[in-house]
């Protein structure tokens, strides 16, 4: 049910409802808010129609004391939906986002680039409200931050309660924090934890399912070891394990004369040729830093679209059922005389039917097998990952297909990027905007209209 509240003066803790509600509570009872929550007296008034409350746009009216929003830190000009459970009012929901500790970034300016996840916002109502760790007050259980004004459309300061529900989307967070925000909503803060490269690499090698559709991998220790793995597998790619977005990548390529290097741990790519093992043993010696949290990668030859490689991103998300879901897969494909596919370094987003129709001549039965084959890998792999301890709900996976069109996982990233499907197709950019917070409703235990 849906409804409106209208403040009025007291210093009692005080919530009037229409005479005509059919609640099991006589005069007193519990009102909840995120997690906060006070005794009240409970009224029935038949001043107050019994009409609307079926929809965002159509709210049943309430008044509520001025003590009980104090005391509760409700934004009394939002539209909420309440239930009633037992001798229990809940209104909500309340969800909060987890930003970065930068909170002197936060303004209504900055969050701005927040706004496009409130088109649904009729569809779940209640407080949402951004904060970083830094704000949040664990002596009062009170946390400052902004929350979306849905009638004004804007971002505005206030102070809130422990949300019901938490969508988190920084990973610079402390671990004391992080636990305790787990412990205070009763595990309901999902991307709970970003794992390594190489963490997800042996989470995967014990899977025998998943074990062959898995690179060889290994973390880099020294040049024996880097040497040893280049003799049996080739071309290698070394990438650093806490880095994204094509940063810190090094690709080696061994040929008959030699080694092929291209560096793009600078935002000018450095090519060069190596002749020897001594002098690739020289390379290694001057550039130490891959050997400090790096991971060394076989590198894949990678089916291409008109002689450039590309990879394919799949964004896995929970629905309201608490399932997994495929909300868009967007191909990335690199620029020019560039072994990098992300965006970020000029690639650009071409859809899967496409870039499949473009690298492979095969009919399209067989076009649609790799598909399904990428969407069960995905699947298979969030199922996996839900047996850890942590609470995931969105994972943006990078799939390799090789020539011949076999998928390999590549990474899953648990903070993904979307520029891409921003550019390529708005509406499924929209929808994977959308989910995460139709899914953090349904966390803080309120209804949504299904999609």
């Amino acid at each position: 049910m849906w409804i409106s509240m209208e403040v009025a003066p007291g210093n009692k803790e005080v919530i009037v409802l229409p005479q005509e509600m059919d609640i099991n509570i006589n005069h007193e009872g519990k009102v909840i808010f995120g997690k906060n929550s006070c005794n009240a007296f409970i009224k029935c008034s038949s001043e107050l129609d019994f009409i609307g409350g079926d929809n965002y746009d159509n709210p049943m009216k309430i008044i509520i004391s001025s003590k009980l929003v104090n005391q509760l830190m409700i934004q009394p000009e939002v539209v909420y939906q309440i239930k009633f459970e037992g001798r229990k009012i809940v209104i909500g929901p309340v969800i909060g986002l987890l930003l970065g500790p930068h909170d002197y970034m936060y303004s209504p300016e900055h969050m701005k680039k927040y706004s496009d996840r409130f088109g649904i916002y009729k569809e779940i109502g209640g407080l949402v409200y951004a904060f970083s760790e830094r704000t949040i007050d664990w002596k009062n259980s009170r946390i400052y931050g902004l929350y979306y004004n849905w009638k004004n459309k804007k971002w505005e300061y206030g102070t809130f309660p422990i949300p019901a529900a938490i969508y988190r989307r920084d990973f610079h967070s402390r671990k004391e924090t992080v636990k305790k925000l787990m412990e205070a909503t009763g595990g309901k803060m999902f991307n709970s934890w970003r794992f390594g490269k190489f963490y997800l690499y042996k989470h995967i090698k014990k899977n025998k399912n998943l074990l062959e559709y898995l690179p060889e991998t290994e973390v880099t220790e020294d040049y024996r070891q880097v040497k040893r793995f280049i003799d049996k597998v080739g071309n290698v790619i070394l990438k650093p394990i806490y880095l994204s977005r094509g940063r810190g990548i090094c690709i080696i390529t061994k040929r008959e004369d030699g080694y092929k290097i291209t560096d793009y741990r600078s935002r000018q790519v450095d090519e060069l040729f190596i002749e020897n093992s001594e002098k690739l043993k020289d390379f290694f010696i001057a550039n130490k830093d891959l050997f400090d949290n790096y991971l060394i990668q076989r590198y894949l030859e990678l089916a291409k679209v008109d002689g450039a490689p590309f990879d394919i991103r799949v964004v896995m998300q929970k629905n309201v059922e608490e399932e997994w879901q495929c909300s868009g897969i967007e191909c990335r494909v690199a620029s020019k005389k560039s072994l990098i596919t992300n965006i970020s370094r000029g690639g650009y987003a071409l859809t899967l039917d496409e870039a499949l129709k473009r690298s492979f001549d095969v009919a399209k039965e067989e076009r649609e097998k790799m598909k399904e084959a990428i969407y069960y890998l995905c699947i298979n792999l969030c199922k996996s990952l839900d047996r850890l301890n942590h609470h995931f709900a969105e994972f943006g996976i990078d799939i390799a297909l090789d020539v011949e069109g076999k998928p390999w996982i590549i990474e899953a990233n648990v903070f993904p990027s979307f520029k891409g499907f921003k550019n390529m197709d708005y509406d499924t950019y929209l929808g994977i905007r959308y989910t995460p917070m139709l899914y953090a409703a349904h966390l803080a235990g309120f209804k949504t209209i299904h999609r």
